[in-house]
């Protein structure tokens, strides 16, 4: 218990961190951009895992069916579920993309298992996707307090077209990462290892958005970035690539409920962060949109009692019958 809760607070620690130098690289790069280099940790820490594990007969996945089903999650989270989060930074800021993002991949989470995977949805797991929801619409109502600081800080102007766009991306991350879970969890759960997840996940970001960036800014562009532009994107993905790693323990050792509210915290750390880093605005429409979201994320633990994910031995990422979310590597 006392190693659980270690991993599941530096889980939330180590998405929190990799939220502010996300935040912190809105104002210097282009989103796409971003989420290109913040891929690169990943793949240097951990192909070498993977290049042992294989080197020791333990093959990353036991299908070609696991390789491909990673391969697409991976391409549709990075493409789409990296760039969109990255974007609403720029815009709306940390304080209220990180919960209206968690919010819409925890709603997602259950209609998704309910809808797609057949998992049935008891009634606990039915009130939380209606706090869920009520807590993403009380934060929109936030959105326009949130842009204004932003704009201040960053001396930007954007149209209120902007805004809803933002906002609307924050939510399509959410929901990306939702059906990237679902994905996982319906192909691939028990066939591959956490290092093979990173791999594949973090080389298709590169090889996805490396093309992507040069087409929107060119290679003069690219090679002109800064050290104090990539550093916070080459943080961000340490971050990201450590918390997932604790993510994973966290969830071996504890019980869903206790895991569950370690993680609530993540929202409010984002919202602490986002104030005291970047100036964010404290509304009442987000501080009740946060806390409506630690209320669904504390309610939203399905019927297992206890979740597995991922591990360097192949164990499986989620048990079918539970209606968790997988936090997959952003």
């Amino acid at each position: 218990m006392l190693w659980g809760t270690g991993f599941g607070l530096a889980s939330a620690v180590g998405y929190t961190g990799a939220n502010a130098f996300l935040r912190e690289a809105s104002i210097l790069s282009d989103p796409v951009w971003v989420s290109c280099v913040k891929a690169v940790p990943t793949t240097i820490l951990f192909v070498p895992v993977l290049l042992w594990q294989w080197a020791q007969g333990n093959p990353p996945w036991t299908s070609r069916r696991a390789a491909v089903g990673l391969a697409i999650a991976g391409l549709l989270g990075q493409a789409v579920g990296n760039v969109s989060f990255q974007y609403s930074l720029g815009v709306i800021g940390m304080a209220l993309s990180v919960p209206l993002c968690l919010g819409t991949l925890l709603f997602g989470t259950a209609l998704l298992a309910r809808l797609w995977l057949h998992e049935p949805v008891n009634t606990r797991s039915a009130v939380a996707m209606v706090v869920l929801l009520g807590a993403v619409v009380v934060l929109c109502f936030g959105a326009g307090d949130a842009h204004r600081a932003v704009q201040h800080a960053q001396s930007t102007s954007h149209d209120s077209w902007t805004v809803a766009l933002a906002v609307t991306a924050a939510c399509l991350s959410g929901f990306t990462y939702a059906f990237l879970g679902a994905v996982i969890r319906k192909a691939v759960t028990g066939n591959a290892t956490l290092a093979a997840t990173l791999v594949v996940v973090s080389i298709v970001g590169l090889a996805s958005l490396g093309p992507m960036s040069y087409y929107r800014l060119g290679f003069e562009a690219m090679a002109a970035t800064t050290w104090q532009q990539f550093r916070p994107m080459l943080l961000a993905g340490l971050f990201n690539a450590a918390a997932f790693y604790a993510l994973s323990k966290s969830l071996q050792l504890l019980p869903v409920l206790h895991y569950n509210l370690l993680n609530a915290s993540q929202t409010a750390f984002a919202a602490v962060a986002g104030v005291m880093f970047f100036q964010e605005p404290i509304t009442p429409a987000l501080s009740l949109g946060v806390m409506l979201t630690i209320v669904g994320l504390i309610l939203m633990q399905g019927r297992s009692r206890r979740a597995a994910v991922i591990t360097d031995d192949a164990t499986p990422m989620l048990e079918p019958s539970t209606t968790e979310p997988i936090h997959a590597d952003r």
